[in-house]
């Protein structure tokens, strides 16, 4: 079984130190992004914006905790850290051993989180 040194991310938000319910939202979105719908002359378009954790290949371990590859860590750690004042965040190296976490932490072309 192989191994491999990965990034363990873990954050907590708290809602008093957001200034409005729209900055935690914008929080939010760019780390997952989201699903934008526009009705425009009698037709339905849908965009999908992408956030940091559709560019980075993950998996979730539980509300608030990643894994991901540990050569995105530069990449994860500037976006946490313009939102500091805000959301406590560490960031931990791992080994990882269970294959299925490896495979998708391994898939760097065409990385497409799950359709919501």
């Amino acid at each position: 079984m192989s191994k491999k040194k990965a990034a363990l991310l873990t954050y907590n938000t708290n809602r008093e130190y957001f200034d409005s319910v729209y900055e935690r939202n914008k929080f939010y979105r760019g780390l997952f992004g989201y699903r934008q719908t526009v009705k425009k002359n009698g037709k339905t378009y849908k965009y999908d914006k992408k956030g940091l954790m559709d560019e980075v290949p993950n998996t979730r371990v539980d509300d608030s905790v990643f894994i991901f590859a540990k050569k995105h860590t530069d990449k994860v750690e500037e976006y946490f850290h313009t939102w500091e004042e805000k959301v406590s965040y560490h960031i931990f190296t791992v080994l990882v051993k269970e294959q299925k976490i490896l495979d998708k932490l391994n898939k760097e072309d065409n990385y497409d989180r799950p359709k919501r």
